[in-house]
């Protein structure tokens, strides 16, 4: 500031030169020199100021972990010097906002972070704020928040490096802090959540080298950190707790020759909490003999020093301020008062903790830790009560700190960012709807005589509502037949989809039936593998094996052929909708056309068409791109729709190039079309448009009017069309439709799965047994019977233990009571392995296992129980994808960002429309006949009939004239019929919607199975065909090949179990219902009993798939009348026996008649429906036979009986 004085003077003696010399042409060159002096010295003062700015701040951060109140005091000189200069400002508020962190001062801290963030380009000082606020979210457990500014910082690493090259030597320096700060927050971050191998990665990052050679304090934070644990990872336990004791010495050394309290307090603590246990203790003080005596400051008893060396951290931490550390440093304290038998001072020194400073619980993870101290020290007191309130507490702290706390919520985020597109579109088109309903309003009351006092001019209105009234009340009726209708399609739908998933179900029990065989394989090839047996003996095992996988691929043919008959199918799902909504999809393309120079233009409709809205849309996305491609630039295409009796036409207009009349005949088959002599396509677009009609046409009459075709000129363009059938319900082409679907169903190819799932069923029970126990534990601790508790837990993990085994039967992580703290735990092992088992089971028993073994006063068994509780419930939480997650929230609310600001855009549109058709809608009337015009406008609102009843009763008319009465009295009428058809019409919608919304979920369920089933049976299909026929073919060559026989024997057995078991956990998602039903509603039309009073008898089952069963086997006997014969075998059973007179079968043919093949396969589903029956009844004799008698080949069917009816 001292140059300013001088400056000035130089300024006024300059002007008076120049004064003097004005006259003179040099007068203009010496102003010029003057002012480029005067900037050079500003310029100089400037760069002064920067230079100081810098170097308070440097000041400031040297200061950090020597003195917190110095390091605050040059921070805020710098800030207070820093105007105008945006870089050093932003460096002081991180320097101050570090100070804020250390004392805890969290929302000043968050601030001070904001500022920066908004007041500098500088991306140094912009990055170091991004890993404060790391630190802040880590310390605060805000695990979601953290993710978000790690990926800021990423990205701004990322930045600088690119223009490394430009950094000053001042911001080379804050990089090499803002780096090894990043690794250093990562890995706690990372250590405190349970990832443990990130953590170390983080600190590998870490150049050693760089901030040995220019931060010092960062060369201390670096080796405490890695000597704090956690980090290093090679060699026995004792070694790795020696190579610690190393890095905290070095600190300690290091940071005392420095001056650096902080570090000096940290290296103590550390120190401590290595020599807190008595091996580690005395195995470190033999083997560092000197560094012991080092610390061993004031010569205490080595039993002591661990508590010596962690009062003396507490004292330099209070010396220095850190809050956090403080309360860490009585917890390492209260550790060392425990391990002496000091429970009292153990417990004085954690509330300390807890109570010196509130602030402290602004750090979950810390307190959650305190109170569990709290709660071993308790139980070591005997006060349970205190121990099992600070336990709660730590659970609690466990369960809000867990990683995936913030996702909860997500799939609810994730659909509602899918939705928020949607949701602008509809309230674009709502708002669109509300300003042109005001402005037909506003229409209609310019159009209205205002001197009109004619009592029928006032009646008018009562009839135009009446009208709409009837409109809106067929459109509820026309609604409600949409619905019926929709019910009708879904479930003749879900009876498909039950068909498709009781074949693959059979299709599993074929394969299912492979395992024994591959069993005696590989039994047969062990046999061989011994050496045993003569020659003769070895060669029949040889030919057996031969024979085994013959029978295998016999199988897997017919599997093979079965999988086959039903690919390539399209399924469409069939609805009545407003084409609008799917012109204005395509109206989201018009970008394309502007970018080519074309008119998109999209005639607005009011057409309800009946078809499949996806495929409606891919088929006018299609046209439309056709038409874009060969129309030139300045042309136009029109999309539009023509409604007719029948159908509605969808055409696609352009005004390219046109169609050569020889190419119009091939114009939808698979052929190349060219339309001019730049531009090919392949036609297959319009391939599949004709194909989508073709199989409209196959689904029912309905579609009969379906069709697509063009029009087209040369040189004039062209008009591609296709019609289908308008939305309109009509019950007869519902029936029809039904009907016909019906048909098309039971003519289909037939496709579905199921199998024996008895070995999964044993898995399950060994998991309900191992929960049983958990719960038995946990009522076993609330009895204060802690010992049998542990008992109970013993059990739970050999069932848990006997689960694992029979998934990977040469496993070899089992769960133990106590193990090593250094070996991954079994059950987390598990986790990583992905074993399909309740985790929830694991971490209860570990949970009740510690509990119990806190009361006893077992704190080794606690301690491991505790811990691997812990680890599992953080790593069973964890979100390994917490970056993905933070971008897709980032896109989700720029979406909702989008869509605010246009909804704001309508609204401040409709405003002023609204009262300027207010204000134009003013009419002087008298005043009787003015009320009646309010009345009529309350009738001709967009309110509900109710609220209508309810405005217009509020309106006195009680001195009305008594012809102006009469009309009030229509009017009331007129409202009190309509609420009462309302009302009844919207009751019948609710019904059938919450019909059909069940039917669909049955629908989509079944549907969502038999895709999986289907992805299951060709993995198995694709993966395990080759397997038979190279064994088959490696028998020849005997015992030469023999240990490769072994190899894919076992690989094949392997893989094939592997595979089917996964199809059969898909099998155990589907749960049919099952039913009373009697016989004579289960039998297909030309069935007919022998006794009709026996059809009243009743089976359980599905009714859908039982109908099915006599539908299949109606068909074998070529439609025939079937003479059905119902036998009462016991109160449990019911037995129907079916004379197929066109199945002339022999007994030999009859035996064969269920035997796997392609041509049984009908008879296969019927096994295999009857089998399940049984099955879910747990009645054994259930079951379908073939023999023949006195009437011929006959089929009997035994099912579960249903008891009678009281």
């Amino acid at each position: 500031m001292v140059f300013y004085p001088i400056i000035f003077c130089i300024f006024v003696s300059n002007i008076r030169v120049i004064l003097e010399t004005r006259k003179h042409k040099s007068g203009t060159y010496l102003i010029i020199i003057f002012i480029l002096v005067l900037c050079s010295f500003l310029s100089a003062c400037s760069r002064v100021d920067t230079d100081k700015v810098d170097r308070l701040n440097s000041i400031s951060y040297s200061f950090h972990y020597r003195n917190i109140d110095t390091a605050y005091v040059y921070a805020k000189r710098a800030l207070e010097l820093s105007k105008g200069y945006d870089a050093g400002k932003a460096e002081a508020l991180n320097n101050l906002a570090f100070v804020d962190i250390v004392r805890m001062n969290y929302k000043s801290a968050y601030e001070k972070l904001d500022s920066v963030l908004s007041i500098t380009n500088n991306q140094v000082e912009l990055l170091i704020a991004d890993v404060q606020l790391m630190r802040l979210c880590q310390r605060e457990s805000k695990n979601k928040d953290f993710y978000d500014f790690r990926e800021k910082a990423i990205r701004r690493q990322k930045r600088i490096a690119e223009e490394e090259k430009l950094l000053t030597e001042h911001q080379r320096k804050r990089m090499v802090y803002a780096n090894s700060e990043f690794s250093i927050v990562s890995s706690t971050y990372y250590y405190y959540v349970g990832l443990r191998a990130q953590s170390a990665q983080a600190m590998e990052d870490i150049n050693e080298e760089l901030i040995a050679r220019d931060d010092t304090a960062q060369y201390l934070n670096y080796l405490y950190n890695v000597g704090a644990g956690g980090v290093l990872s090679k060699g026995t336990q004792q070694e790795v707790s020696q190579q610690e004791f190393d890095y905290l010495m070095r600190c300690f050394i290091a940071a005392q020759q420095h001056g650096y309290i902080y570090w000096q307090a940290n290296s103590l603590q550390g120190l401590s909490e290595h020599l807190i246990i008595s091996e580690m203790r005395d195995k470190l003080i033999a083997d560092n003999y000197a560094s012991i005596r080092f610390i061993n400051a004031d010569n205490v008893p080595d039993s002591l020093l661990a508590g010596n060396l962690a009062e003396r951290a507490t004292d330099l931490f209070i010396r220095y301020g850190d809050v956090y550390q403080i309360a860490g440093a009585f917890r390492t304290l209260a550790s060392c008062y425990w391990q002496i038998n000091n429970y009292p001072s153990a417990i004085i020194c954690l509330q300390d903790a807890l109570e010196k400073n509130k602030a402290i619980n602004q750090a979950p993870d810390l307190v959650a830790s305190i109170r569990e101290q709290l709660s071993v020290v308790y139980a070591a007191v005997n006060d349970k009560q205190g121990s099992d309130f600070n336990r709660n507490i730590y659970l609690d702290l466990q369960e809000q700190t867990r990683q995936d706390r913030y996702l909860e919520s997500r799939a609810g985020i994730l659909e509602s960012t899918s939705q928020q597109l949607n949701l602008m579109i509809v309230a674009v088109l709502v708002m669109i709807a509300l300003v042109l309903g005001l402005l037909l309003l506003f229409h209609y009351l310019k159009k209205r005589n205002p001197n009109g006092n004619s009592l029928d001019d006032l009646l008018l209105p009562l009839k135009e509502w009446q009208v709409r009234n009837e409109k809106e009340l067929e459109d509820l009726e026309e609604e409600y037949q949409e619905v019926q209708e929709a019910s009708y399609i879904t479930h003749t739908n879900v009876i498909k989809n039950k068909k498709r998933n009781i074949e693959k179900r059979a299709k599993l029990f074929l394969v299912n039936t492979l395992n024994p065989l591959i069993d005696r394989m590989i039994h047969e090839i062990k046999q061989l593998k011994t050496n045993k047996g003569t020659e003769a003996l070895r060669n029949e095992r040889y030919a057996y094996i031969a024979e085994l996988t013959d029978d295998i691929n016999k199988y897997n043919n017919v599997l093979t052929q079965w999988i086959q008959l039903q690919q390539g199918e399209l399924s469409l799902h069939i609805e009545s909708f407003s084409l609008q909504q799917v012109f204005d999809v395509v109206a989201k393309s018009r970008k394309a056309f502007e970018l080519k120079g074309i008119t998109l233009n999209i005639e607005p409709t009011q057409s309800i068409v009946k078809a499949d809205r996806v495929l409606t849309l891919f088929m006018i996305n299609t046209l439309a791109e056709n038409a874009r491609k060969f129309t030139a630039e300045g042309g136009m295409v029109s999309i539009s729709s023509k409604e007719e009796t029948d159908f509605i036409e969808i055409s696609v207009k352009d005004t390219g190039v046109g169609i050569e009349p020889e190419a119009l005949h091939h114009i939808f088959d698979r052929k190349v079309i060219v339309d001019n002599k730049e531009t090919n396509s392949h036609g297959f677009g319009l391939m599949n448009c004709n194909g989508i009609i073709n199989k409209y046409k196959k689904v029912s009459k309905l579609f009969a009017v379906c069709s697509i075709g063009v029009d087209s000129k040369l040189g004039e363009g062209s008009r591609f069309y296709f019609r289908l059938p308008k939305g309109i319900a009509r019950i007869l082409v519902l029936l029809c439709l039904l009907s016909t679907s019906l048909l098309s169903y039971a003519n289909e190819p037939d496709i579905p799965v199921n199998a024996d799932a008895s070995e999964q069923n044993n898995s399950l029970k060994e998991l309900d047994i191992a929960n049983m126990y958990a719960d038995s534990a946990y009522f076993s601790n609330i009895k204060g019977d802690y010992k049998r508790t542990l008992d109970f837990a013993d059990t739970c993990r050999y069932y848990l233990n006997k689960y694992y085994l029979r998934l990977n039967p040469n496993g070899r992580h089992l769960m133990k009571r106590i193990a090593d703290d250094n070996i991954t735990p079994a059950e987390v092992q598990w986790l990583y392995d992905d074993l399909p088992t309740n985790f929830s089971i694991i971490l209860d028993i570990r949970n009740e296992s510690a509990v119990a073994a806190l009361a006893l006063h077992d704190w080794a068994l606690y301690r491991y129980n505790n811990n691997v509780y812990t680890l599992l419930f953080k790593e069973n939480s964890a979100d390994k994808n917490l970056g993905e997650y933070c971008r897709m929230m980032q896109r989700s609310e720029s979406n909702k960002n989008v869509a605010i600001v246009l909804l704001i855009l309508l609204l401040l549109s409709i405003f002023p429309l609204y009262y300027f058709m207010y204000y134009r809608q003013r009419f002087r009337f008298q005043s009787y006949v003015e009320s009646i015009r309010q009345i009529n406008a309350i009738l001709l609102s967009n309110g509900t009939p109710v609220e209508k009843q309810q405005m217009i009763s509020a309106i006195a008319t009680n001195k009305f004239p008594e012809s102006l009465k009469e009309i009030t009295l229509k009017i009331n009428d007129a409202l009190k019929k309509s609420i009462e058809s309302y009302n009844t019409s919207s009751t019948n919608i609710e019904l059938a919607q919450d019909e059909l919304r069940r039917m669909e979920f049955e629908n989509n369920k079944l549907h969502i199975s038999n895709n999986i089933l289907d992805n299951c049976l060709s993995t198995l299909k694709h993966e395990t065909m080759y397997y038979p026929s190279r064994i088959s073919q490696l028998i020849s060559e005997k015992d030469a090949e023999l240990e490769t026989i072994d190899e894919l024997s076992v690989y094949y057995k392997e893989l094939y179990s592997m595979l089917s078991m996964q199809a059969m956990h898909q099998v155990s998602v589907i749960k049919p219902v099952y039913r009373r039903i009697e016989v004579s509603e289960l039998l297909a039309k030309n069935m007919e009993l022998s006794s009709p009073e026996m059809g009243k008898l009743a089976v359980l089952g599905d009714v859908d798939l039982l109908k099915y069963l006599f539908e299949l086997l109606q068909k074998q006997d070529a439609n025939e009348r079937i003479k059905v014969d119902v036998e009462s075998l016991s109160p449990e059973y019911l037995t129907l026996h079916l004379y197929m007179s066109q199945l002339q079968l022999s007994d030999e043919a009859c035996a064969n008649l269920f035997v796997p093949s392609i041509e049984h396969s009908p008879y296969m589903i019927c096994r295999q429906i009857v089998r399940e029956n049984g099955e879910f009844y747990n009645r054994h004799r259930c079951g379908i036979i073939a023999h023949n008698t006195d009437r011929g080949t006959t089929l009997s069917i035994t099912l579960s009986q249903a008891k009678k009816e009281q």
